[in-house]
């Protein structure tokens, strides 16, 4: 969280995949479906279990290599993997499963387990980008079998260093004076992004479906621009995930922002303490500062929150849903979701204003807020302002 506040967490997006499509290409299942709390219910899909096959079970927050891969397809029924003490994977004959599935239950009883130290679970929101460039080389190694290297003669005017490691889909743009640099790392556009005139990528780097790069902008390793997200200014590993926008200049460092968002021109974040001490994130749920260990820490942003022009985002700045910065100074570090926070202080978001904006924002994507899309934001407004 705040990530998860409106996704499972399977479908947080870190390399160029969500975790849900990364697992779905390594095990090709014929069914997908995933446990959802109930305010999150008919929001995402979550078909029925078929109760004459054995289902596999894994944890959303466990990312997947090609080792735990074979430690999972050797899994008998009844059989379990536990990572850092936490299971993992698990095999389970089908009527269990819908049974367990069904009434919202973790399953594990009967289950023999071991150990594995593959994989990789994620524990804290702040691991989306710092896990970033490792599983954007871990995601172009899954598609590589459907990705080629880009051809330079479509793009007269563009530099590239290391066009093998430099994979384009189709109906890219990239504009004339583009430098895209891959002597680190791969770089990967996904189809109909457009790179706009000046831009600069350096890879590992990963610009997805239907996304933006503005002009001018200063895209750095270990950075993902997911669908339909608009990017300008200067980037450094940085994971937004989807529908968002950060149109103008501005500095966004080692941050991770859900969808729908958008950062003001000249919105900048902090990423390093002055004493270049380790950064301390405030623990959604409880409220309790933590030490990450990290030196350098920005942003964890909910979907659906924005910021003013000039705005100044401190290090290790946590924000939740629907929430609106507009400030001439520093923010407070743990920023409640559905608030505006202005000069004048912080004031409740109220819910019907909220949804108007969504669905204007939304709108202009084609998207329609369901019921039950409305339900779920409803559901969290009210905890927001118990």
């Amino acid at each position: 969280m705040p990530l998860t506040l409106t996704k499972p967490s399977n479908m947080v997006r870190i390399g160029i995949l969500t975790i849900a499509e990364k697992w779905e290409r390594y095990l090709s299942p014929e069914l997908v479906t995933r446990q959802l709390p109930e305010y999150m219910a008919g929001v995402y899909p979550a078909p029925p279990l078929n109760p004459d096959e054995d289902c596999i079970w894994i944890n959303g927050r466990f990312l997947p290599d090609l080792e735990v891969l074979g430690q999972i397809m050797q899994l008998q029924t009844d059989e379990g993997l536990m990572h850092s003490n936490t299971p993992v994977a698990l095999r389970m004959d089908g009527s269990r499963s819908v049974s367990i599935f069904n009434a919202g239950s973790i399953p594990g009883t009967d289950i023999s387990f071991r150990d594995t130290d593959r994989g990789t679970l994620l524990d804290a929101p702040w691991q989306v980008f710092g896990f970033n460039g490792g599983e954007i080389l871990a995601d172009i190694s899954l598609l590589k079998s459907g990705l080629r290297p880009v051809d330079e003669s479509r793009f007269p005017g563009v530099f590239f260093q290391n066009a093998y490691q430099i994979f384009v889909d189709e109906g890219v743009v990239i504009e004339p004076g583009c430098t895209i640099l891959a002597a680190e790392g791969p770089v990967y556009i996904g189809a109909k992004a457009t790179i706009m005139a000046g831009s600069m990528l350096r890879g590992p780097a990963a610009v997805c479906n239907h996304a933006t790069v503005k002009m001018g902008a200063k895209i750095y390793a270990d950075t993902t621009i997911g669908p339909w997200c608009k990017v300008g200014g200067e980037v450094q590993n940085v994971v937004m995930q989807a529908y968002s926008n950060k149109g103008h200049d501005g500095f966004l460092g080692n941050s991770a922002i859900g969808e729908w968002c958008n950062l003001g021109a000249d919105t900048n974040n902090s990423n390093l303490k002055n004493n270049y001490s380790s950064v301390r994130l405030t623990e959604w749920e409880t409220g309790k500062e933590y030490d990450t260990g990290l030196q350098f820490c920005g942003t964890i942003m909910g979907d659906h929150s924005k910021t003013a022009i000039n705005t100044m985002l401190n290090t290790g700045t946590v924000c939740g849903v629907f929430s609106n910065i507009v400030l001439g100074d520093f923010p407070p570090k743990h920023i409640k979701s559905f608030r505006w926070l202005t000069k004048n202080g912080e004031d409740i978001y109220k819910f019907d204003k909220a949804m108007e904006a969504a669905e204007r924002m939304m709108g202009r994507r084609g998207i329609e807020i369901t019921p039950e899309y409305r339900a779920m934001m409803r559901f969290l407004f009210e905890k927001a302002n118990r």
